[in-house]
């Protein structure tokens, strides 16, 4: 073994077998469970676990059953060269630590084991850059200051930890206590009685016990001569290193070099022949070898299957922000871009009674102003947006699902409940007068006001009592008055959260024959829980069904409350609350999106994602290219992968002829064939043991997810069409389309120049293939193979050139 730099072997531990090794380990559970001691702690290894010991630091096997165990190896010289010296401490122990998956360190061991057991290649390279990339996870992920959690230190002491790591990286040099101790500005004789306290033994005897160590294996292993192992051992000569070793081991190096090389020869057949038994053990292991995959073969004939017209739930409307918001250049440029390139019909506004608008006192006493409403309004009328405008009363924010980082309750206060319909009456009289009846006619309007305040803080005036039911019954009466066609609706809640108080709330709106046109409400994958300490806790479910589940409840409130007839708006969707979220700026998301709408496809109206652009939670936090933001583009106008998806959906034609898990296909007018295909998974079991808000560093080393390769393979028969056929690909992955995995070859900078910003654009556009398509003579068809990566999409196009 080459004590400068890594190594990895496969073994079956035995029983009490114990170890001490001048490297630091990693101890992989390959198959089976086995125990290991380390020190006064013993942990109980599954398959996929993984525990860190410290170099110098003797562990041994307990219960081994039919166990096999993988174990890396890396060398102090090799730590403290990739590090250029700076001491590092890691803690790194997936069955006693349940803050991290543990899967990024879990799929390399993997990984590097089948390339160990089964790789035919003429060198170990692979196998090196492996354990280079297990390196780089731990001083990435896995550095910790808390030496209460680091492991062979049993008093938990910095400075004990300090002396191991010299030692052991300068094992083969002079090691000198009193300089040891200089550097770390204690005396010689306190850092003595730290290390006998916790080792048992003196510094000296200590360093000699581990240079006799490591001699043992380079005289049973090489050829070396007995000079060149006490020098790399660290010994002065060949004289004080037979000392030592005589001292030690009741005989000469010699004498233990003829003892123990047959039995090096002989443990050399015995690997092998044990090489051989773990291969075939692990033939069949999965978590090795990956799965084939998940696979499925559909098959549509167009002259069985014609297609049904279906409404295109994801472009009716889309979430701009506030009035306010609207009246800003920089949110009218991205509103202008997000309608031309997505064809969304309209733009879902909110906060009309903003203190920033200056529309009114709320005294009631003194005549609206509209003139800022005026700017946000006119803009969308000028490019035939339609205005869906929310009346409710929701804070400005940028928000993390833990906590706010900002918020601002902008509201004005009307004195009086006359005060607030006052004024609602003078905004419905000025759109009237100012855009038509006609125009009007085709705006929505909803009140919101359940889930976003606490009950104290949803009033729309103060003064008079309240109540949501008198001011819907205003709202209601006041557009069916002055504009009949327009749609009223409300209330924005969350059906786990407000079943009672909705159903209770619908049904007194039917008795009074003020059914609502439409009932809209939240949609984020969330359950509720309770902690420990009995607190109420809100987390993203493991069950990527819940939104399902939850649109098939708010169907069954519609049904017990006579709204079988209404509309079901899901106005605010998203993966997350969090606009500090990373996974809003991945492939996750745009998969996400994918899936969800497949799976939503006949059960809503309308689904609108949280938000359009990044701006509408720009914040003193938000420095960087990206910051985890809802947007569907960044501040910079880039375009997401969120967006890329959205534009593929677009793109899908009028019949729909097929859908299922991963995939829509459709038809067009023209008879060709538009498909999406999508490789949606969940998160990881790790992503719910930590804050929702995913990092940087967990986006970048893939922990926070799971997923496989899928392979699809679809046939379409009996097109119509004499001429060539071809088939058009565009394909959204981590290598084309991301810009969060494109900023991360640029390190995350956050100092970049205007071209930076142009070059990174420039390149996060999904790939584009064409291909000539042969045409099955027997039933016309064309069969499409399609191998996606976790969260990949697809979108093909299959025509022809008639």
């Amino acid at each position: 073994m080459n004590f400068d730099t890594c190594s990895y072997e496969i073994v079956r531990p035995e029983k009490n077998e114990k170890h001490i090794i001048m490297s630091l380990t990693l101890l992989f559970a390959i198959e089976g469970s086995v125990t290991v001691n380390v020190l006064e702690d013993s942990f109980v290894l599954n398959e996929g676990d993984v525990v860190m010991i410290n170099p110098g630091v003797e562990y041994s096997f307990g219960d081994v059953g039919d166990s096999i165990v993988g174990r890396a190896l890396f060398s102090m010289k090799m730590i403290g060269s990739v590090m250029k010296g700076k001491n590092v401490l890691f803690y790194c122990n997936s069955v006693a630590d349940k803050s991290k998956s543990y899967e990024d360190l879990r799929n390399i061991f993997y990984h590097m084991t089948e390339e160990y057991l089964y790789g035919s290649r003429q060198s170990d390279c692979r196998i090196d850059s492996n354990l280079y990339l297990i390196l780089d996870t731990l001083i990435e992920n896995y550095q910790t200051q808390n030496l209460n959690e680091a492991q062979g230190n049993p008093d938990n002491d910095v400075r004990m930890q300090q002396m191991m790591q010299y030692i052991i990286g300068n094992l083969d040099q002079e090691v000198n206590l009193t300089e040891l101790a200089e550097s770390m500005y204690v005396s010689a004789s306190t850092l003595s009685r730290i290390f006998k306290k916790n080792t048992g033994v003196y510094f000296a005897d200590y360093v000699t016990r581990l240079r006799l160590q490591q001699s043992l294996l380079l005289l049973s292993s090489t050829d070396q001569n007995m000079t060149q192992i006490a020098l790399s051992c660290g010994f002065t000569n060949s004289s004080s290193f037979n000392r030592a070793f005589r001292k030690e081991m009741n005989m000469s190096p010699s004498q233990y070099r003829e003892l123990h090389s047959e039995d090096a020869k002989k443990e050399e057949d015995e690997k092998k022949k044990i090489d051989v038994e773990i291969r075939e053990k692990l033939e069949n292991n999965v978590a090795i070898h990956g799965s084939a995959g998940v696979s499925d073969s559909i098959s549509v004939d167009l002259s069985e299957n014609d297609g049904e017209d279906y409404e295109k739930i994801w472009n009716r409307m889309l979430n701009i922000g506030s009035v306010n918001d609207l009246t800003r250049a920089n949110m009218q440029y991205h509103t202008e871009y997000l309608h031309d390139k997505l064809n969304f019909d309209m733009a879902r506004i909110w906060t009309l009674f903003s203190t920033k608008l200056m529309i009114t006192d709320g005294s009631g006493r003194k005549a609206c102003n509209f003139n800022m409403v005026d700017i946000a309004l006119d803009f969308l009328v000028r490019h035939h947006i339609k205005v869906f405008l929310s009346l409710g009363r929701k804070p400005d924010m940028a928000a993390m699902s833990t906590g706010e980082i900002y918020k601002m309750d902008d509201y004005i206060p009307f004195v009086s409940r006359k005060a607030w319909e006052t004024a609602v009456s003078e905004f419905f009289n000025h759109i009237v007068d100012r855009y038509g009846l006609k125009e009007v006619s085709d705006w929505i309007f909803e009140l919101s006001s359940i889930p976003i305040l606490q009950e104290d803080n949803i009033r729309l005036w103060q003064g008079d009592s309240y109540s949501v039911q008198e001011a819907y019954d205003f709202l209601y009466k006041t557009v069916k008055r002055k504009i009949p066609d327009a749609m009223v609706g409300g209330f924005g809640g969350t059906v786990e959260d407000d079943w009672e108080k909705l159903r209770s709330l619908y049904l007194s709106l039917v008795a009074k024959d003020e059914t609502p046109d439409f009932v809209s409400f939240l949609l984020f994958p969330y359950e509720n829980s309770v902690d420990d300490e009995g607190n109420y806790d809100r987390r993203v479910c493991k069950d990527p069904e819940n939104e399902l589940r939850q649109v098939r409840q708010i169907r069954e409130l519609m049904e017990q409350s006579g709204l079988s007839d209404s509309k079901l708006f899901i106005t605010e969707w998203n993966i997350s609350i969090s606009n500090r979220n990373y996974v809003n700026d991945s492939c996750f998301r745009a998969s996400y999106i994918a899936g969800r709408a497949e799976k939503l496809l006949g059960h809503v109206d309308a689904l609108s994602i949280m938000s359009s652009t990044d701006w509408i939670s720009n914040y003193m936090d938000t420095t960087g290219l990206l910051n985890g933001s809802i947007g569907l583009i960044s501040t910079d106008r880039i375009r997401k992968p969120a967006y890329y998806s959205f534009a593929f959906l677009n793109t899908l034609g009028h019949k729909l002829l097929a859908h299922g898990d991963h995939y829509i296909i459709t038809k067009t007018d023209n008879g060709s064939i538009r498909m999406m295909l999508f490789n949606d998974s969940w998160f990881s079991a790790g992503y719910f043991l930590g804050p929702e808000e995913v990092p940087l560093d967990r986006m970048s080393s893939g922990s926070y997810t799971v997923g496989q390769a899928l392979d699809l393979s679809v046939t379409i028969k009996h097109l119509q069409g004499t001429g060539n056929w071809y088939i058009k690909r565009r394909i959204l992955n981590r290598n084309h389309g991301s810009i969060l995995d494109e900023w991360q070859k640029f390190q995350y900078e956050t100092r970049l120049t205007r071209n930076d910003v142009k070059y990174l654009e420039s390149i996060s556009v999904p790939k584009l293939t064409l291909e000539k398509a042969e045409l099955e003579d027997s039933d016309h068809s064309i069969m499409v193979n399609a191998s996606l990566e976790p969260h990949e999409v697809c979108m093909i196009h299959i025509f022809s050139m008639d």
